[in-house]
């Protein structure tokens, strides 16, 4: 199984759609504050949370809900607007800003230098990739000048996750 929570209008094909709204695209209408999601328990092998994550208002509970309806190594995707780029405030529906460093709170002990302050959630994943979404001319650049410039210039304005859950 293949899910694509707030998938709105544009649900990617070969995936079950969840939205709050009951849209052409939506196989099950859910709102995704509401815990627990209706999926039993490692039955996905793919979940996308594209432009969905930041108007969540617990984002630990799902990513625990992700964790728990992934089957091992299953992918989770995640498109969110960056910190300090322009979408992440502008918006007034967006509840949550995530960094390069938002998604290490979720890996297991010893992974990453933020890993141990993974206590308060069960919910592991492997980062296999964080890409910043910024002019093109920009990823010519060493990663490391690249986050600098995120950070001090706001040349960043999206980061696209790609997760795998640790069972």
């Amino acid at each position: 199984m293949k899910i694509h929570f707030g998938c709105g209008n544009s649900k990617a094909s070969g995936y079950v759609g969840v939205d709050i709204v009951n849209l052409n695209d939506v196989d099950i209408v859910h709102d995704l504050n509401i815990f627990p999601y209706p999926f039993e328990s490692d039955v996905a092998k793919e979940i996308l949370l594209i432009n969905i994550l930041e108007h969540l208002s617990n984002t630990i509970a799902v990513m625990e809900e992700c964790w728990r309806i992934c089957k091992n190594d299953a992918l989770v995707k995640i498109q969110v607007p960056y910190y300090n780029g322009p979408g992440a405030s502008q918006d007034p529906t967006h509840v949550r800003f995530f960094t390069e460093n938002s998604f290490d709170y979720f890996t297991p002990d010893g992974y990453t230098q933020l890993s141990h302050y993974n206590y308060y959630t069960t919910a592991r994943f492997h980062i296999l990739n964080i890409k910043p979404e910024q002019r093109k001319f920009l990823y010519l650049l060493p990663q490391k000048y690249q986050w600098f410039l995120a950070h001090h210039l706001a040349t960043v304005h999206g980061l696209t996750v790609l997760l795998s859950a640790v069972k």
